[in-house]
């Protein structure tokens, strides 16, 4: 069927709550019939063609919302005279508010009744006509008749806020112009610029969770450095001329009682398990008497036969010793009073010369003293034995030290104690000494007891003996890690690192050690954490990806936050009332 048609503009004027503002809206009219919806009976256009027509009337609307033909009046613009036009929320059609007449560069028309409603209560209908329209006089009057409403305005209205967005393309996807082929190719773009968006804010928002750190190395020159605290151990664990002395009175006591001679072989079996009550000797007690004295002192020789820190200054006049057990037995440990040294050099700072006389071994790697450089607050009860040097008998040992400042950040992540008194190596130490006293019968000098019902010491030598066994199971034979103890690491911590130079002495001091540990200067390597994504790069590196993209910002969110609230309030509105439109009332009875 041809359809021949002009073009014209005319305005609509709206409502009082859109400030008298008028709107442009092209239209298109055919003379006959257009997608199923024929001309009233009663129309003076019908059976005549477009070009005999002196002027045009309103006849037939599509609505725009569902992309279809506009209306179109073809006249002369100053011919035409301002008509008020409202549309009808019933079949599409346009009314005069009067229904009697319309005109138009002066020929008068008969315009269509508007259809009655079929369906629906009166009252539903009321009120949701007066949802849409703010209840401004547009309904369903006594008669019957459906009155003028702004139900297509408000459709356009939902649609025209979505085009309004800020985004490129929006006024292509809903503008009532655009064409289908144009709206979907917009609708493509738009979802794909969509998509490796929200591909790029999400790999921006999983980086920024996982709390990225960035390290900052800077070396520091200071006027003191904090000095460490030396842990010493005899390799060779018990003194064996002590441990042969309590022997022999043991022996002794067994001849005194049963008159039974104890063989040397015999008692050479004997382990200090065994000699636990001579004397009367607890086993802290027999622990002290057969240790490796420091100092010189009855059978003890003693280990240090000199000791300096600085130049003419013996080392209890600048710190002290303190006594520690350890899984070698009794130890020492060496703190400087005030911790702080502010001179250099290998002749400025701790001398230690060391000496061991005994000829038999407690056991096979004996040879020489264990060492530990740490810090005050670290415990050398584990890490002595797994994480010590070694100072063999006739050789010097010139230690250097570094510190290496670590200050580190609390994450989820990567927890750590930012407590001023917590110690990494002392919690790795308590989780040790609960898991022997967990398995065990007795305690051993340097387990202590944690909780009231721990073990107590041992007694005998059997309790002794399996204790021990225990202990090397955990520590040597994998039942026991470190990495199994929920001991977060320190936030602020000092690490010592360590160089270190032997030169063998001489063969007359085969049975001696020197060692000596010093700064070589008072530089130090403070080494930082901080976040290396915060929120700031976050928020820009999203911005930025929404920026290229989708020509967008944050304001963008809150035009389309306005604009679904708009669509939404129109589109409800709009779905009560075709609801309402569909209840079926009760059919009044036709007067006789």
């Amino acid at each position: 069927m041809s359809r021949s048609r002009v073009r014209v503009f005319f305005s609509v004027k709206m409502s009082s709550s859109h400030n008298q503002n008028r709107r442009r809206i092209s239209f298109k009219v055919y003379t006959t019939t257009h997608r199923q919806k024929k001309l009233p009976a009663t129309s003076p256009y019908q059976n005549r063609s477009l070009l005999d027509l002196p002027s045009t009337a309103a006849v037939s609307v599509i609505d725009p919302f569902y992309d279809s033909s506009y209306w179109n009046l073809e006249y002369d613009p100053l011919a035409m005279q301002q008509v008020p036009m409202v549309e009808t929320n019933y079949g599409g059609k346009l009314y005069s508010p009067s229904d009697e007449v319309e005109t138009i560069a002066g020929h008068v028309f008969k315009s269509p009744k508007p259809p009655r409603a079929q369906h629906g209560k009166r009252q539903c209908q009321q009120q949701s006509t007066a949802a849409i329209t703010g209840g401004s006089g547009v309904g369903i009057d006594g008669n019957g008749i459906q009155r003028q409403s702004s139900f297509l305005l408000k459709r356009l209205d939902a649609k025209k806020s979505m085009a309004e967005i800020s985004i490129p393309g929006m006024r292509a996807v809903f503008g009532l112009r655009s064409s289908m082929i144009r709206r979907i190719i917009w609708i493509f773009i738009l979802i794909t610029c969509f998509s490796i968006c929200a591909i790029q804010v999400q790999d921006r928002v999983v980086t920024y969770m996982s709390s990225p750190v960035t390290v900052h190395v800077r070396v520091s020159r200071n006027m003191s450095l904090r000095f460490p605290v030396l842990s010493i151990c005899n390799k060779n664990m018990f003194n064996m001329s002590a441990i042969q002395i309590l022997k022999e009175k043991k022996a002794n006591a067994i001849k005194e009682k049963n008159g039974t001679i104890v063989s040397q072989k015999e008692m050479a079996k004997w382990d200090v398990g065994d000699l636990i009550g001579v004397n009367d000797y607890n086993v802290s007690q027999l622990w002290d008497f057969i240790s490796h004295s420091l100092n010189k002192d009855g059978i003890h020789h003693g280990m240090a036969l000199e000791c300096y820190f600085g130049r003419n200054k013996t080392c209890e006049e600048r710190g002290r010793w303190e006594v520690i057990y350890n899984y070698m037995g009794v130890c020492y440990s060496y703190t400087l009073n005030g911790s702080l040294v502010n001179t250099t050099g290998l002749f400025n700072n701790f001398y230690l010369k060391l000496q061991d006389t005994q000829p038999l071994a407690y056991k096979d790697d004996a040879s020489g003293w264990k060492l530990l450089i740490h810090d005050q607050r670290d415990s050398p009860l584990i890490h002595l034995r797994t994480h010590g040097t070694t100072l063999y008998r006739g050789w010097s040992k010139d230690i250097r030290v570094f510190i290496r400042q670590f200050q580190t950040i609390n994450s989820d992540k990567r927890p750590c104690s930012d407590e001023i008194d917590y110690s990494y190596s002392e919690c790795v130490a308590n989780c040790f000494i609960k898991e022997v006293n967990a398995n065990s019968i007795c305690r051993l000098p340097y387990i202590k007891a944690l909780k009231d019902d721990d073990p107590e010491p041992c007694n005998d030598s059997q309790a002794y003996a399996a204790v021990n066994k225990r202990v090397d199971d955990l520590l040597f034979y994998g039942e026991w890690s470190e990495n199994n103890c929920p001991c977060p690491r320190q936030c602020n911590q000092d690490f010592y690192i360590t160089y270190a130079e032997t030169n063998q002495m001489d063969k007359e001091q085969e049975n001696k050690g020197k060692l000596r540990i010093f700064y070589q200067d008072l530089t130090y390597d403070d080494i930082e954490e901080e976040f290396g994504y915060t929120t700031i790069p976050l928020l820009c590196d999203i911005g930025g990806s929404l920026g290229l993209l989708l020509g967008a910002s944050v304001l963008t969110f809150f035009e389309i936050i306005e604009a679904i609230s708009t669509a939404l309030v129109h589109l409800t509105a709009m779905f009560t009332h075709c609801c309402c439109l569909f209840v079926k009332s009760k059919p009044e009875p036709r007067p006789i």
